[in-house]
């Protein structure tokens, strides 16, 4: 019999890729919510279940992890509202030059098949359908539905072995096998590669992208960190894993997309020309620190620094008599708000591009959600940009707040004011 607490979630007492058992806490932020369950009005007077959410890291392989997995069913078939990059030009562009490139550069025929995990609402498969592929996508969440009414065909589940099998037996090999900010996200990795193995044609590519954890050390970019995210990758602990299986990682690529993410490239072993870039990028990992658990003690000390400034920051401006707002309201943004004890008493409201997220609540703080409309009406005096990634498109969207004298807040690395 599952206990209540196995329902909710479990302690990891082992590295979530090479099961290796010495794992050195880093960062501790604390017992927090769901960050993409935005409760209803009604909601507010129910209790909300708060877990732990620590960074760890490996080393026998290097992975950084947290050590406590909430019950996947929990996170994203509980009223998940996430929707990929459809709400950003920036998202969407990235999408459409990824399929374009994915195609282009691995010789991939017109017809043949891509799916992808954690599919979403079917973004970065309109950009392959585009391509001329034919395409698939995987998802448990409930928004993977609107994919379906897109007319993006959706198996509505977990990726597994299982599935891998299914796919094979009604629709072949797949050619392409996409994860985009999926992959970080698997609870059962193990049976999920073995099922992209499975799904993979001979000479087929596998591609799989991330926020570089390089990025987020250096960056400080630890509202990256929560629930959803299990692992935090990096080219060494990626490159050993997949070795464990007959797979290979062949190929890399760095991008600025969600403030610095990574593409790895997997194929069959020994069916591509593995670039000098993957043997590079671990030699630049452990120069920087990465492996190294003084540099990690290091990022844990400038985090809580971090807090300390961005609250003295905002709390200053209040003294002031000044009004503060958000704008944007993701998972990242609950992390921060929730580690930094941002709240109403703070921020008076955020607004909201996503129409999901609109009328509800964010998990923890409570503050309330409204249409990106009442910012503009209520001209408060500055706005904090918790999506940060995507802070260059929201300025231009928001121009006629600024020109009303508004001012931003860009949070990470540093609290600044623009």
């Amino acid at each position: 019999m599952i206990s209540n607490q196995e329902q909710k979630g479990r302690l990891v007492e082992k590295c979530h890729m090479c099961k290796g058992e010495s794992l050195a806490p880093i960062l501790d932020l604390g017992h927090q919510p769901h960050s993409d369950h935005f409760p209803t009005k009604e909601q507010l007077n129910e209790h909300e279940e708060r877990y732990p959410l620590r960074l760890v890291s490996c080393g026998d392989c290097g992975l950084l992890q947290i050590d406590y997995l909430v019950n996947p069913k929990i996170l994203y078939q509980t009223d998940y509202l996430y929707q990929s990059a459809a709400t950003t030009t920036t998202g969407n562009k990235h999408f459409k030059d990824m399929a374009h490139e994915v195609c282009t550069a691995h010789d991939i025929l017109k017809g043949s098949l891509a799916v992808d995990i954690g599919s979403n609402v079917g973004a970065l498969l309109h950009s392959f359908k585009e391509e001329g592929m034919r395409v698939l996508g995987v998802d448990p969440a409930d928004v993977a539905k609107q994919a379906i009414l897109n007319g993006i065909p959706t198996i509505l589940d977990f990726f597994s072995t299982r599935i891998a099998k299914e796919i094979v037996e009604e629709h072949g090999k797949a050619h392409v096998i996409t994860g985009t900010n999926a992959f970080a996200h698997l609870h059962e990795i193990d049976d999920a590669v073995l099922g992209m193995k499975t799904l993979l044609a001979d000479d087929g590519v596998i591609a799989v992208e991330a926020p570089y954890v390089v990025d987020l050390i250096k960056e400080l970019q630890y509202d990256t960190i929560y629930h959803q995210h299990v692992g935090y990758l990096s080219v060494k602990p990626m490159a050993a894993y997949f070795k464990r299986f007959g797979l290979e990682l062949f190929g890399i690529k760095k991008s600025d997309y969600f403030g610095g993410s990574m593409r790895y490239y997997i194929g069959h072993e020994g069916k591509h020309v593995v670039s000098d870039d993957v043997s590079r990028y671990i030699e630049e990992e452990s120069a920087f620190g990465l492996y190294s658990l003084p540099r990690l003690q290091k990022f844990a000390d400038d985090v809580e620094q971090h807090r300390r400034d961005l609250t003295e920051l905002l709390l200053k401006l209040k003294k002031e008599g000044k009004s503060i707002v958000a704008i944007s309201a993701p998972a990242k943004g609950n992390t921060l708000l929730n580690y930094c004890n941002i709240d109403k008493t703070i921020l008076n409201f955020i607004t909201e591009k996503n129409q999901l997220k609109v009328g509800r609540f964010t998990p923890g703080t409570f503050i309330p959600i409204y249409d990106d409309a009442r910012l503009l009406a209520e001209k408060p005096d500055y706005a904090l940009l918790l999506a940060w990634n995507f802070a260059t498109e929201i300025m231009k969207n928001m121009e006629a707040f600024k020109k009303g004298g508004g001012k931003f807040i860009i949070p990470i690395p540093h609290p600044k004011i623009i």
